[in-house]
C-alpha cells in the first residue's frame, strides 16, 4: 500500500492497482471463465421490477425501454452492476460506516435510482441522485415510488449532471462521503468525461465561494477526509477498462479492487468493484 494514510479500512484479499496493464490482464484472462456470458438477473423487458435488497427490503423500479433510443441514454432500465452495488452498499454498511445521521452519498449515472433509492431508505443523511436531463422523469417517477415519505424525500436531490460539464453549485457546496457509480464505464469516449467528474467531486481541497459582506469571494477549504468513490463494473471490455484505469492513475486516485467474496454469489464472476480516493487532495 501507498504511504497515505487509508481513509477507510482496506478488507483483506483486496488488490491495490499499482500495475494498470497487469490488473487488466488478470480480469480479462484469468478472472473471467471461459464459459462465463452476460447474462440479465432482471428482464430489462419488464415495465415493473421488484429488486430485493435484502429481506427487509425491495425496491419497485420503474423501467423504460422506449428511452434507450434517446442519444446516450441507458439509464432507464436496470444493469446488474446497479443490483450488485445496491446489494453491495447495504450489506456492507457498518464497514462503510454509513449513518443516517451524517453520511452524504452522491451517485453519478443513477439511471432508474435503484442504489440512491436503497440508501435513502434508512442509512444516509443526504443523498444525490443525478444524470441527463432526459432521464430525470424517469428517475423521479421510481424516487417517488419508494420514497413517499415527505421526510425521507427531504433528504433526496435530484439533479442533472453532465459529465465535464459544469456542476451544479448545489452539489459543490457539499462535502460527500461517497460519490458512487454503477456500470458507468462501457465507452472509451466517455471516461475522461467521468473521471474528470470525478476529479471535481473527490478533491476535498476544493475551491468554493462565499458570501462576505455582499460579496462572492473564493475561499480553499480543506476537509479532513477525502471523499471515497466507489464503481462497480461489469467487465465487458479491456480496451475500455484499461482507459478507465490509465486515466484515474493520471488523475492521482489512489484505487483498490474488493474481493470477490464481497460482491455477492450472483456477481463473483465477471464483476468487480473498486474502491478509490484521490491521492492528497490535490487532484487535477
Amino acid at each position: 500500500m501507498a504511504d497515505d494514510i487509508s481513509p477507510i479500512s482496506i478488507p483483506q484479499n483486496s488488490v491495490e492497482i499499482i500495475d494498470v496493464y497487469e490488473e487488466v490482464f488478470l480480469l480479462y484472462t484469468e478472472g473471467i471463465p471461459s464459459e462465463w456470458q452476460h447474462k440479465q438477473i432482471i428482464s430489462q423487458k419488464e415495465v415493473y421490477v421488484d429488486v430485493m435488497i435484502d429481506d427487509r427490503l425491495i425496491i419497485k423500479i420503474a423501467q423504460n425501454q422506449s428511452l434507450l433510443a434517446a442519444r446516450g441514454a441507458t439509464g432507464t432500465v436496470l444493469w446488474n452492476p446497479s443490483i450488485m452495488l445496491s446489494k453491495f452498499m447495504f450489506n456492507h454498511r457498518k464497514w462503510l460506516n454509513l449513518s443516517p445521521d451524517k453520511t452524504k452519498v452522491l451517485e453519478l449515472g443513477s439511471g432508474c435510482g435503484l442504489t440512491g433509492i436503497s440508501l435513502a431508505t434508512s442509512l444516509v443523511k443526504l443523498m444525490a441522485l443525478t444524470d441527463q436531463a432526459t432521464v430525470l422523469p424517469h428517475l423521479w417517477k421510481n424516487v417517488k415510488r419508494n420514497l413517499n415519505d415527505d421526510l425521507i424525500l427531504s433528504k433526496v436531490l435530484v439533479i442533472e449532471l453532465n459529465w465535464g460539464e459544469e456542476i451544479d453549485k448545489n452539489i459543490l457546496s457539499e462535502h460527500w462521503d461517497y460519490v458512487i457509480a454503477s456500470d458507468c464505464i462501457y465507452n472509451e469516449f466517455i471516461v475522461n468525461s467521468f473521471v474528470e467528474t470525478l476529479v471535481k467531486l473527490c478533491n476535498y481541497n476544493r475551491l468554493i465561494k462565499i458570501n462576505e459582506g455582499g460579496q462572492d469571494v473564493d475561499e480553499m477549504i480543506k476537509m479532513t477526509k477525502p471523499t471515497i468513490a466507489i464503481i462497480s463494473l461489469e467487465l465487458r471490455s479491456d480496451i475500455v477498462h484499461l482507459e478507465f484505469l490509465n486515466e484515474m492513475k493520471r488523475k492521482n486516485f489512489i484505487m483498490w479492487r474488493l474481493p470477490n467474496s464481497m460482491l455477492g454469489s450472483d456477481f463473483e464472476k465477471g464483476y468487480v468493484i473498486y474502491i478509490a480516493w484521490i491521492r492528497d487532495g490535490s487532484g487535477s
